[in-house]
């Protein structure tokens, strides 16, 4: 207590920068929006598929391509933040910006990730259109589509693709709900997370400045 009377203001503001940053960085909350992101790419690509209306090769082909653009945003954005931590570490002026003003530093961060990640997902899309797939052999495609059509042609296919087409034909306004439902789940469960991150980050300031 004694030490903490003589510190100065300049100490004491660090001590409660400290504590509040380790009070938010290890609560509850921060747990599950880690393991809400770790999931995210699993069940964003479920959600596509399962909101894609046809048959159940359509709704393969979707959740699979979107699953396969996450891999490339991952990929991408790891790579950005590589590069950006060897930028930074030879930055003074970064540097400082960082300790200084980490929400703004974090708001940069997170949007200069994202917007590699999308470049990413479409020049690697592309790419892969121009540069490789004219050079993978018939067979293997071949083989690729045979994997893709069981998806309808098998006898649980046909089962799921005629339960769900008898479904819509008797409840049209249900499959809309279900449909729409699928849509939205994961959008509104992170605009959720960010809401509640804000509010976090709030009362992390408050508990600072208190």
């Amino acid at each position: 207590m004694q030490e903490l009377a003589m510190a100065s203001d300049a100490q004491l503001r660090t001590l409660a920068q400290y504590k509040s940053r380790s009070d938010f960085a290890n609560s509850p909350n921060r747990k599950a929006e880690y393991s809400l992101s770790k999931a995210l790419p699993v069940w964003d690509s479920f959600f596509v598929g399962a909101a894609t209306q046809g048959t159940l090769k359509q709704k393969v082909l979707a959740g699979g391509n979107q699953l396969k653009d996450w891999g490339i945003f991952l990929a991408v954005t790891g790579l950005y933040h590589k590069a950006i931590d060897k930028i930074v570490s030879k930055s003074e002026t970064l540097q400082k910006f960082k300790q200084d003003s980490p929400f703004a530093y974090g708001i940069a961060d997170t949007t200069l990730a994202v917007a590699a990640g999308f470049s990413g997902i479409h020049y690697v899309n592309k790419g892969y259109q121009k540069f490789i797939a004219p050079f993978i052999p018939q067979k293997v495609k071949d083989f690729a589509k045979g994997i893709v059509n069981s998806a309808d042609d098998s006898s649980i296919g046909k089962t799921i693709n005629n339960g769900m087409k008898n479904f819509a034909t008797k409840y049209p306004k249900i499959t809309g709900v279900i449909n729409t439902a699928a849509r939205w789940a994961l959008p509104l469960i992170c605009l959720g997370v960010m809401g509640s991150l804000v509010i976090d980050i709030n009362k992390a300031k408050s508990s600072e400045n208190k």
